[in-house]
């Protein structure tokens, strides 16, 4: 029996194209960042990354990685018809696959020991703590890590995962090497680590009379040796392996405490889609907290019944944010909850608007603040229509409009007014 995991320190679309994790990965360029988001929600980014001296293995690791996530997502799939993890896709040219950046990690080889539990812990958190130097720190994500080129292999750790339910930014790490369990299994076991299992609650802990090594061990049930998440592995297939024995600890339990099968992180396979359309006037972008929304233009994007979004809108310089109409109003972050078909505008306009006054007949237009060739887009502005002797105001048109004297406008764009005055009636002396 092989020891799969330690959990480490203090933490026990669009839409999705079919065949998207088909076997193989379809890119054709390494990456060291996070490519733009075609997948809507939560979701799990793939990572191959190699200490700074390794061999460049991303090609093998690619393919490697990219077969996994496929075989984990039909295991899934088969234990769980309802439910599937969501990963990140990206479009290349050969179609929509695995989203998967290529990193170099800072050290050399020599310095990422997995040599024993212990030492894989310290290099667990010590990648962690790189990785997200990286920028790998998205909060609606959790990584999916293959290490390659670490040390010599030992037989008693093939990875590492730690997380928390309801929270991103968790990782959960393969190392990769002959440690006899199919790399699938690992990465299916870690994953269920960066999700959070095993929560707190679960009946079936491992305790000195049930653990395989005599240890109490909170973060792995040892209820049956067939439960992915048992603590060792005799490395037989992942297909011969199952999501929560009698599932009374860590997936679809009745239990009162936190259940895998309700993580964000999960697509919900039969669950109905619904719209959610953005248009955008003016320079500027909105995008959305959640992975899915990134428009500066017109965009819809498809998601889970449901889902709740948060929309902000980013002006470029030189131009302000406006407001939203349609769904949202104001000019503050657009909250959806995407029960059904949603739009929303995002509405830009330039930080400083030209003002253009004019009058017909005899008269002048006093403004307040002051008559500046420029304003301040969205600052009030008062102006004030004042005839000359002998003369009468008469009417706005332009910005202005009506028959009052004093006119006050709030603009986000250029603008014109103009006053008309009128001669007063001369009165016939008796």
């Amino acid at each position: 029996m092989r020891r799969l995991l330690l959990v480490a320190v203090a933490a026990a679309s669009l839409w999705f194209a079919p065949g998207a994790l088909a076997a193989g990965w379809c890119g054709n360029a390494q990456s060291p960042t996070d490519r733009p988001d075609v997948v809507t929600g939560p979701q799990i980014h793939a990572i191959v990354a190699l200490p700074i001296d390794a061999p460049d293995t991303f090609a093998a690791d690619a393919t490697r990685i990219a077969d996994d996530v496929a075989s984990i997502d039909a295991w899934w799939t088969a234990q769980d018809p309802t439910r599937v993890p969501r990963f990140d896709l990206a479009d290349f040219p050969a179609g929509r696959c695995l989203d998967l950046s290529f990193v170099r990690l800072p050290g050399p080889s020599a310095s990422y020991s997995v040599t024993s539990s212990s030492a894989a812990s310290a290099t667990f958190a010590a990648v962690v703590n790189q990785l997200e130097a990286l920028g790998f720190v998205d909060i609606w994500k959790k990584y999916l890590v293959y290490l390659g080129g670490f040390g010599a292999p030992t037989d008693n750790v093939c990875g590492t995962g730690s997380g928390d339910f309801d929270r991103g930014e968790s990782f959960a790490t393969v190392w990769v090497r002959a440690c006899g369990v199919p790399t699938d299994a690992v990465g299916a076991h870690e994953l269920l680590h960066a999700l959070g299992a095993l929560p707190e609650g679960a009946p079936n802990v491992c305790t000195p009379a049930t653990d395989p090594f005599g240890v109490v061990d909170l973060g792995h049930p040892c209820d049956s040796p067939t439960d992915i998440l048992y603590p060792a592995s005799s490395g037989v297939p992942l297909s011969q392996l199952v999501l929560d024995y009698n599932h009374d600890d860590y997936y679809g339990h009745s239990g009162d405490w936190d259940d895998i099968q309700d993580s964000l992180w999960l697509r919900h396979l039969n669950a109905p889609q619904e719209p959610l359309a953005v248009r955008v006037t003016g320079r500027g972008a909105v995008f959305s907290d959640v992975p899915g929304v990134l428009c500066a233009s017109t965009c819809t994007s498809q998601w889970d019944q449901g889902s709740k979004v948060v929309l902000s809108a980013s002006p470029i310089d030189g131009m302000r944010f406006v407001g939203w109409s349609g769904a949202c109003t104001g000019d503050a972050e657009c909250a959806i909850t995407v029960q059904s078909a949603k739009r929303v505008t995002a509405a830009f306009g330039p930080e400083r608007v030209t003002m253009h006054l004019s009058v017909k007949g005899r008269g002048r237009i006093a403004c307040r603040p002051g008559c500046r060739p420029t304003e301040a887009a969205g600052d009030p502005i008062v102006l004030t229509a004042v005839a000359a002797k002998g003369y009468r105001f008469v009417r706005w048109s332009g910005a202005c409009k009506g028959t009052r004297l004093a006119c006050r406008l709030v603009p986000a764009r250029a603008f014109s007014a103009r006053a008309t005055f009128a001669k007063k009636p001369v009165k016939k002396k008796r």
